[in-house]
C-alpha cells in the first residue's frame, strides 16, 4: 500500500510542500479550514465605497534573491517575467532622502547607490559603505546572537532610522530592538549583498492569489487531494499511522506535515507531541495593519512605493505606501498603507487608524480626503524573530510528524520565501526519512 502524507495548511509553505511530494510520486492530501488556497498571503475582496477590489491580506513584497518562489511560480505555470515588474532596489521618501540601487556588477550596483544616495550627508553615505564591507568580510555572522540594535552602535542616528530600521520592520516586522541580530544579516546577505538582480523589487502586477496558490491548487486538485473548508481538528498516534479528526469523519495518514502558523500547530500537537508543542508556543507573533485608501483616479503617486516618516507621537503611523495603480488598471486611485509591527496605532478603531493614516497622506503628498477607506489587521501575521530564538526543525520528535511554514527551523523570518523553503525543508526531510 502506498503511503499517504496529511499535510495541514494550504499556505504558501504547504502549497511548496505539497507540489514536492507530487513530483516525487507520493499519495498526498492537503487540509484547510479556509475557502481558498493561500494563507496569509492571498486575494481579498475589499470594499471601498461603491466598489469592490480584488486586492491582498497585506502589502507583500517580494525580491529578485527569493530564488526558491520564482522557481516555484514557474513550476505552475506562471511567467514572473509578465506577473512582476521588476525594478531596482529603491528605499525613496517623498522629502527627497532616496537610495536607489544601479544597474552595475556587484558589490558596485550598490556601492554607487550610497556614495549617490540623496538627503544622506557624506558621513552617513561612508559610514553606510564601511558597514556592508565589515559584515561583508566577517560573513555575515555573529558569535552571540543579540538584539540587531548591537549591529549599528556607533551608526550615525540618521542613517539608523532612514535605512536600517525601516528595512528591518519590512523584513522581519518588528523594530531592531526586538529582532535577531543573525536573521537580519541573513536578510541583509542575501538581499543587499548578494549580486546585482538579488535586491530588485518584484511589484506583483496582480493579486497574490492568481500569482501562485491557484495554480498550486489547481495543479494539486488534479492529481492528488485538495480539501478547503476542512478544518483539522486533532491528531492522534494510532497503531501504524496517523488519525486526524475532520469534522464529519477521520482520516488516515503515514505521515503528517503542519504548515500552520506556530499557536495553531502547538494547539494540534499538544496530546501527542507535547515538548514540540511546547516549543512552539513559546514563539510570539507581531501583527501587520493595511490600510487601503480610495481616491479619485487621477491620483498617482510619482512612484510605486515610498517609505514614509513613521512619527506615532504625531500620529503618523504608515511606514510605507504603495501605488496599487501603478501595474494594475483595475486599482487606480487605491493606495496600500503598511504598519509593521506593535505599536500604538493598534489602539486606535480601524476606523480612526484610517483616518490617521489619511491625514499622513494629505499632509505629505498634497492628497485630498480619500473617498473611501479600510483597515485589515492581521494580529498573529508573522512570527517575532527574537535574538537565540529556536524553532523546532521540519523533522519533529515524534517518527512521522514534520513541520513547515514560518515556525520551523530556516534561515530567514516570516517572508514568502521564508515559507516556501520551509515547505520544501519539511518534503526532503519526509522524503529522506521514507
Amino acid at each position: 500500500m502506498r503511503r499517504r502524507i496529511a499535510i495541514i495548511g494550504a499556505g504558501w509553505s504547504g502549497l511548496a510542500c505539497a507540489l514536492a511530494l507530487i513530483d516525487a510520486g507520493r499519495d498526498v492530501t492537503v487540509l484547510d479550514a479556509a475557502p481558498q488556497a493561500g494563507g496569509r498571503a492571498r486575494r481579498v475582496q475589499v470594499r471601498l465605497g461603491d466598489r469592490r477590489y480584488a486586492l491582498d491580506n497585506g502589502q507583500h513584497l517580494l525580491l529578485g534573491a527569493y530564488r526558491e518562489t520564482l522557481a516555484l511560480i514557474r513550476r505552475v505555470g506562471v511567467d514572473p517575467d509578465v506577473a512582476f515588474r521588476r525594478l531596482p532596489f529603491a528605499l525613496r521618501y517623498p522629502d527627497g532622502v532616496a537610495l536607489v540601487a544601479r544597474r552595475a556588477a556587484a558589490p558596485w550596483h550598490l556601492a554607487a547607490a550610497l556614495l549617490l544616495a540623496r538627503g544622506l550627508g557624506w558621513r552617513e553615505r561612508l559610514s553606510a559603505i564601511g558597514w556592508m564591507a565589515r559584515w561583508r568580510r566577517l560573513g555575515w555572522r555573529v558569535d552571540d546572537d543579540v538584539a540587531a540594535t548591537a549591529l549599528f552602535q556607533g551608526e550615525p542616528r540618521a542613517l539608523v532610522e532612514r535605512v536600517w530600521e525601516p528595512l528591518c520592520l519590512a523584513a522581519l516586522n518588528v523594530r531592531l530592538a526586538d529582532a535577531s541580530a543573525q536573521i537580519f544579516l541573513n536578510v541583509l546577505r542575501d538581499s543587499l549583498g548578494g549580486d546585482a538582480q538579488a535586491i530588485d523589487l518584484l511589484l506583483p502586477r496582480c493579486d497574490l492569489s492568481r500569482l501562485f496558490p491557484e495554480a498550486a491548487a489547481r495543479e494539486i486538485a488534479a492529481c492528488a487531494d485538495l480539501r478547503l473548508r476542512c478544518p483539522v481538528q486533532a491528531i492522534e498516534r494510532t497503531s501504524r499511522r496517523w488519525r486526524l479528526a475532520l469534522r464529519a469523519q477521520t482520516l488516515e495518514a503515514d505521515a503528517v506535515v503542519l504548515a500552520l502558523p506556530p499557536d495553531r500547530a502547538a494547539d494540534l500537537l499538544r496530546a501527542c507531541a507535547p515538548a514540540d508543542a511546547t516549543r512552539l508556543a513559546a514563539i510570539d507573533s507581531a501583527p501587520i495593519a493595511t490600510v487601503y485608501l480610495r481616491y479619485p483616479p487621477p491620483t498617482r503617486l510619482a512612484h510605486p512605493v515610498f517609505a514614509l516618516r513613521e512619527r506615532p507621537q504625531k500620529g503618523d503611523f504608515g511606514q510605507w505606501v504603495f501605488d496599487r495603480g501603478h501595474d494594475d488598471g483595475e486599482c487606480r486611485g487605491v493606495l496600500s498603507v503598511v504598519v509593521s509591527g506593535r505599536g500604538p496605532h493598534l489602539e486606535l478603531s480601524s476606523a480612526c487608524l484610517a483616518d490617521a493614516v489619511a491625514r499622513q497622506l494629505g499632509a505629505t503628498f498634497g492628497l485630498p480626503a480619500p473617498l473611501a477607506t479600510s483597515t485589515l489587521i492581521e494580529k498573529r501575521a508573522t512570527i517575532v524573530p527574537r535574538p537565540g530564538l529556536v524553532r523546532p526543525p521540519a523533522r519533529l520528535s515524534t517518527p512521522g510528524l514534520y513541520l513547515a511554514g514560518d515556525a520551523a527551523d530556516g534561515p530567514y523570518p516570516s517572508t514568502i520565501e521564508g515559507s516556501v523553503r520551509a515547505g520544501l525543508a519539511a518534503a526532503r526531510a519526509l522524503l529522506s526519512d521514507a
